[in-house]
Parts: structure tokens; sequence; C-alpha cells
């Protein structure tokens, strides 16, 4: 089932893409995660990303895939990552039959005008802390009505959708640590 997953995904796909088994071993990866990586396939998927350039910064290590299994999948895995100088979104999924890693990312800089404004900054760094709107208008002592627009604003610069898109856009970014 993992498997088909990873070519659902198609090989022209941004987001590097494998799919381990309970092993460890890599079974699949899609185009994306072989120009990051090279060819992985049958190789432990831990060992593969520290030779990437990862080294401990990563949360990958011998039996990280079989816990993740046996943990279900509520025990997903994801967080900021660098890997060969260069920051990603890392994710790893448990299913029954292995775990399903996306690396997203991987812009060494923002573009000028991905930069936020010091006040969108801040805004930014209370979303990726988890506060809601009301809970930022407090915190910066303004309507929420404005963090609210900050927000907004944010979301078209980065083009992304949502605002836990708009997080992990910012750490793929290097715009928090």
């Amino acid at each position: 089932m993992l498997a088909s997953y990873a070519h659902s995904a198609g090989d022209g796909s941004s987001v590097a893409l494998l799919v381990s088994r309970p092993d460890g071993r890599v079974v699949q990866q899609n185009g994306a995660a072989r120009a990051l990586l090279g060819e992985v396939e049958g190789r432990p998927c831990w060992r593969a990303m520290q030779a990437a350039g990862g080294g401990a910064a990563l949360p990958c290590a011998i039996g990280c895939v079989g816990r993740l299994v046996e943990a279900g999948a509520d025990a997903a895995v994801s967080g900021p990552v660098e890997l060969a100088g260069r920051r990603y979104s890392l994710c790893c999924v448990p299913a029954a039959d292995g775990v399903v890693t996306t690396l997203t990312g991987g812009d060494a800089t923002p573009a000028p005008w991905e930069r936020p404004t010091p006040r969108e900054d801040q805004v930014l760094r209370l979303l990726a802390a988890g506060l809601t709107t009301p809970d930022i208008a407090a915190e910066l002592a303004i309507a929420e009505k404005t963090a609210r627009a900050h927000v907004e604003h944010l979301r078209q610069k980065l083009a992304v959708p949502t605002r836990a898109a708009l997080v992990a856009r910012a750490f793929a970014l290097g715009l928090l640590p």
C-alpha cells in the first residue's frame, strides 16, 4: 500500500518522498528524493538522511522507523531539519506497513518579497508558538482585525493557503528558528 503512495506523489513533485518498511529500509523514493539524497532504495532511511548531511540535528536513528510503526499513526514526527546546508521541513508518518517520510522546502534564503516586516516577524513567531488571532492581538496590544490582517498578508507573501502551511513555509525558509 505505501509503495503506491510514493508513485502517487509523482516524480515531478518538489516534495522529496521516501517510503520505508518497519525495519527502516527504503522501498520507494520519488524523483525529488533521488535528487536530494541520491539512490537510497534498499538502504536504511536514517543512514540515507545522515549521509545527506543531516548529522546529529536529525531525529533519525537506528530503529526509528520501527518505533514509529509500533507507536501508531498519532506518533508522527515533524520539524525543521538541515540537510547539506539547506533547511527543510521533515515529516515522518507511520502506517501499518511502514513510514512515509517527506522533506519539503530546501530554500536556503527567502526571496526579498518573502521577508517579513518586524511586526510580521512578531506575528509569525507567535503563530509558530500556537497562539490564536485573539491571543496574538492581546500579546502585541493590537486589534484582532490588525492581527488577522498581518496573518493574511504573511499568507499572501509566502503564497500558502493556511496558517499551518505558513509556519511550515517559514521554517523551510529559515524565518523561524
